[in-house]
């Protein structure tokens, strides 16, 4: 069942590559280009990790079928077309609110930025008091109302501000500065949103105990805001030979890093092993839990859209409505953590890379896989035909492209629709940034005044 479904990855993965040619970068190509690399893997079991099991295998068989066919639906329905703005199209904001938006966006990088340092600093506290870097890892993972230096210094309202506001803000920070840095448009300040942004991912990385996942996310950003705008038909001032350079050191400086907090972590001549079970894991831990949720109480969905409700219910919480709270959502609750457990791979122990089908499976069996993985093809293959259907392509457009694509990829862990920060960051993209083209984040006054006039 392992080649089968392989092959049939191989198979829609090549065929994205030729119906999206010359286009920006596919979620379809990246997700079936994804699953291929991990189903390859998987069929070696090298250092010693578990096999997946065969009804493993048929899960991920069934989500690449449907994700393929909500995919077809879309990319061929009318409804999927997006408008095609104008390059010339006036913009309908004031100018008193492109300031304010201005002004919100880096005081929310200023505070990122702040309360990073903190974290960073009972980091440094902790590494001279000799704490495993592991420990220190877990500090920043852990849930609010554990116990460790981390949360413990925190007040109640300094969380609920870091959770609601700057963690999903802090999402947008890397696809605004790719598609500021890369706009044709000539002007220094880029570089103050690449200097600010690289200090903020440099310090997240050492709050967090090094981690790698916010530099693929970073340098990904970059890659794709090359690729976005290299399109001469969007941007046909854009200078390709000359960022082609650009792009080339930063994927390099980005490879360095990742290798160097892979070392960091994990010692010396273990880069393969780790690269290796990274993306292998996925099928192998996805089957061990299967085993489990024979007997399992299906979520009806609340588990994969935890995301979306879960901080109504955590107010009623909050606010004493405990009758407010439905059952299904203390069991939902319950399989988020569930997730997190570490289980005997093979090689040592794992957790998280359950995939969506952990998430589907619990929420309705195999009718849920074969839906959601429709409605899933088809939410990403309309925002996609819409992006790329413009002659314009704005600073929003390209942050919700990026948040689209950065869902995909993180399909070999899970479902990104149960992450709250993950959704809010799709309603900060809306608010904060402009569906018009403002490529200068840092309007001049007289310009905002003529913008009003």
């Amino acid at each position: 069942m392992g080649i089968i479904t392989f092959s049939v990855s191989v198979f829609l993965f090549s065929f994205s590559i030729v119906l999206f040619k010359n286009k920006p970068l596919s979620p379809m190509a990246l997700f079936y280009g994804l699953w291929s690399f991990i189903l390859f893997l998987s069929l070696f079991h090298f250092y010693g990790i578990y096999p997946p099991t065969e009804e493993a295998y048929f899960l991920i068989f069934l989500m690449l079928v449907f994700f393929f066919i909500g995919n077809f639906i879309m990319y061929f329905s009318k409804a999927a077309l997006g408008k095609k703005i104008r390059i010339h199209k006036k913009n309908r904001n004031s100018g008193t609110s492109i300031m304010i938006k201005s002004v919100l966006f880096y005081c929310l990088v200023g505070c990122c930025i702040f309360f990073t340092v903190l974290d960073c600093i009972v980091v440094i506290n902790a590494l001279f008091s000799k704490t495993p870097i592991w420990v220190i890892r877990s500090w920043k993972m852990a849930a609010y109302g554990s116990s460790n230096p981390m949360l413990d210094r925190r007040s109640f309202f300094e969380e609920v501000f870091r959770t609601v506001i700057l963690d999903p803000f802090g999402t947008l920070i890397p696809p605004v500065t790719a598609y500021y840095f890369f706009h044709p448009r000539k002007d220094k300040k880029r570089f103050i949103m690449l200097g600010l942004s690289l200090i903020y991912l440099l310090l997240s990385s050492f709050a967090g105990g090094g981690g790698r996942l916010g530099y693929i996310y970073y340098f990904g950003c970059f890659l794709l805001g090359y690729l976005t705008m290299s399109n001469r038909k969007a941007f046909p001032s854009f200078k390709k030979g000359k960022y082609r350079k650009y792009i080339t050191v930063v994927l390099i400086f980005g490879i360095v890093a990742v290798v160097l907090f892979t070392r960091f972590r994990t010692g010396s001549g273990n880069f393969i092993k780790q690269t290796y079970t990274y993306f292998a894991l996925s099928p192998t831990l996805l089957g061990l839990w299967l085993n489990d949720l024979g007997e399992v109480v299906h979520t009806n969905g609340f588990l994969t859209f935890f995301g979306v409700h879960s901080y109504v219910f955590r107010i009623f919480e909050t606010i004493g409505w405990e009758h407010m709270i439905p059952e299904i959502y203390e069991i939902s609750y319950q399989c988020m953590l569930d997730a997190e457990k570490f289980r005997q791979v093979g090689y040592g122990v794992a957790n998280a890379f359950v995939t969506p089908l952990y998430y589907f499976f619990i929420d309705g069996g195999y009718p849920f896989v074969c839906l959601a993985s429709t409605v899933f093809g088809g939410i990403v293959s309309k925002f996609h035909k819409a992006f790329i259907g413009k002659t314009e392509i704005s600073l929003r457009s390209f942050a919700i492209y990026v948040l689209i694509m950065y869902g995909v990829f993180l399909t070999f862990i899970r479902i990104q629709t149960c992450s709250p920060s993950y959704v809010i960051s799709f309603a900060m993209a809306y608010f904060i940034l402009d569906k018009t083209d403002h490529s200068n984040l840092f309007p001049k006054m007289e310009e905002s005044i003529n913008a009003e006039s």
